[in-house]
């Protein structure tokens, strides 16, 4: 019985180092430089082609590093998300118009967006709320965007949803088309 109660306290000790662990490694690391892979993407990638994405992950702090090319010089933004629900301003990624040939990379670098990023079971979720008037018309979507890393850390994927707010007025003639998510998904190239 002398050699079962150390066994027991080792148990229990083992456990809980064990299960502490567990709660730190809880939420994925999304750190590092990621590669855009078109074949397994429905989307393209935002940015210029073919320039790595660099995530720092600093809980609460999400930092994505995207490279952008102006007047063919490469520019890096930064995009700063706050996973504990605070709320965020950065520049768009994405606009919605209704003259696509017509919109400059320097309107995008005008438009300002602000959102609300929070952890949904093993994704992060971020939620932003926009307004354009678009071919005469008043527009009212929300962008949805959910990053999620595989189980084994080399994969990560971004899914963007555009959810369009119904006219309470009932006066719209817009009636936005369903669409597939927007998915890209990266590999890991490094730590």
């Amino acid at each position: 019985m002398s050699i079962l109660r150390p066994l027991s306290v080792l148990f229990v000790i083992v456990s809980c180092v064990s299960f502490g662990q567990a709660q730190v490694k809880g939420k994925p690391d999304f750190s590092g430089v990621w590669k855009f892979d078109r074949s397994k993407s429905t989307a393209s990638e935002i940015g210029k082609r073919d320039v790595p994405l660099k995530i720092v992950y600093k809980d609460p702090e999400l930092r994505i590093t995207r490279t952008f090319e102006r007047n063919g010089q490469p520019v890096e933004r930064d995009f700063i998300y706050y996973t504990d629900g605070r709320g965020e301003t950065n520049m768009a990624t994405m606009l919605i118009t209704s003259e696509p040939g017509r919109v400059k990379p320097e309107d995008i670098d005008k438009e300002i967006v602000k959102s609300r990023t929070t952890w949904q079971s093993d994704k992060v979720v971020t939620r932003a709320s926009k307004r354009n008037l678009t071919g005469g018309h008043v527009l009212e979507y929300d962008i949805v965007d959910e990053w999620k890393i595989s189980s084994d850390g080399k994969t990560l994927t971004q899914t963007s949803r555009l959810v369009f707010q119904s006219d309470p007025t009932g006066r719209s003639v817009v009636v936005p088309a369903n669409r597939a998510d927007d998915k890209r998904v990266f590999s890991l190239v490094s730590k």
